[in-house]
């Protein structure tokens, strides 16, 4: 079985690594001919978890390659999705497999209203993870964890899992409705990534002063109105605690909105709090902290921009 990763980022790295180990061939899209000319003939890839290496040699196409894609995995930051999935659009099998495993929200619906219009017979999931990893250069890898990953279908008679996904060698749940799991996950990022950048800070020193917990805490409270509002139960426990968990447990970390905004790269805060801010809005739901985190980002960040 063949599968293309669109997104060569640390996401996408770390699941051509789980694919290649279960004996399937993986193509990594990179996304133009200059972004190939970086990368090592025969895309060699060397992976670090804890004391252990080892090498995962992949494919590398750009988005014009002839080669049909029946299995597709979109690891590309959420704003991307429509953009990417365009490149490669004529060359999906007319009942591909695509799974979306992303950050953010929204951009699941779009996808899904463009493709299946052109290919009714495609099938679409939606996966989330707490996987960790990050890239060192292009060539190596860091797995930091398998985390837990969480998949459910978004399109009608769709198997639980993809073809070959059951022997995935990770923690993996197939979900009937995944729409709630993607919820906690925005939640979580919406608790902890746009305050990180607001106080341009690692995630465990958001716990560190009263003020920093306060808006967390209020962030938190803003969120389960909207989600109770859209029918989404999030946590036995209330959110700040959760949030204030994630923030303990992964203290050391730079999210990946902060380090995006260091870069001077566009950041997910649209996908992330400006989704958060959509929804809110249509539930006639006032969320002033959300709404003032997501325009102090765009004012910050030039590649921010009101979608």
């Amino acid at each position: 079985m063949h599968w293309h990763i669109l997104g060569a980022g640390a996401i996408g790295c770390l699941w051509a690594d789980f694919l290649t180990r279960t004996g399937q061939d993986v193509s990594l899209i990179l996304r133009n001919h200059s972004s190939l000319a970086h990368w090592a003939e025969n895309g060699p890839l060397e992976v670090y978890a804890g004391q252990n290496r080892h090498s995962v040699h992949c494919r590398l196409e750009t988005p014009d390659a002839e080669v049909p894609i029946g299995h597709l995995l979109v690891a590309t930051k959420a704003y991307d999705t429509l953009t990417a999935m365009e490149a490669i659009q004529s060359r999906l099998a007319p009942e591909a497999e695509i799974v979306l495993l992303q950050n953010g929200m929204g951009q699941h619906e779009k996808v899904l209203q463009r493709l299946q219009q052109q290919r009714p017979k495609l099938r679409l999931w939606a996966a989330t993870t707490t996987a960790g990893a990050w890239l060192e250069n292009r060539q190596r890898l860091h797995c930091v964890s398998q985390g837990d990953t969480h998949i459910g279908p978004l399109t009608d008679h769709t198997p639980a899992l993809p073809s070959g996904w059951d022997q995935l060698d990770i923690p993996l749940h197939a979900c009937a409705d995944i729409a709630p799991l993607l919820w906690r996950k925005l939640a979580i990022n919406c608790a902890i990534n746009p305050l990180t950048v607001r106080f341009n800070c690692r995630n465990g020193a958001l716990l560190e002063t009263a003020e920093r917990i306060e808006m967390m805490q209020r962030v938190c409270r803003e969120v389960e109105q909207v989600a109770t509002a859209a029918g989404i139960t999030l946590f036995p426990e209330p959110l700040e605690e959760r949030a204030a968990a994630v923030a303990q447990s992964t203290g050391n970390n730079l999210s990946s909105m902060l380090q995006d905004i260091r870069n001077g790269r566009r950041s997910e805060i649209e996908q992330i709090t400006g989704f958060l801010c959509q929804q809110a809005r249509a539930l006639n739901i006032d969320v002033p902290v959300n709404h003032a985190l997501l325009h102090a980002i765009r004012a910050m960040n030039p590649q921010d921009t009101d979608q």
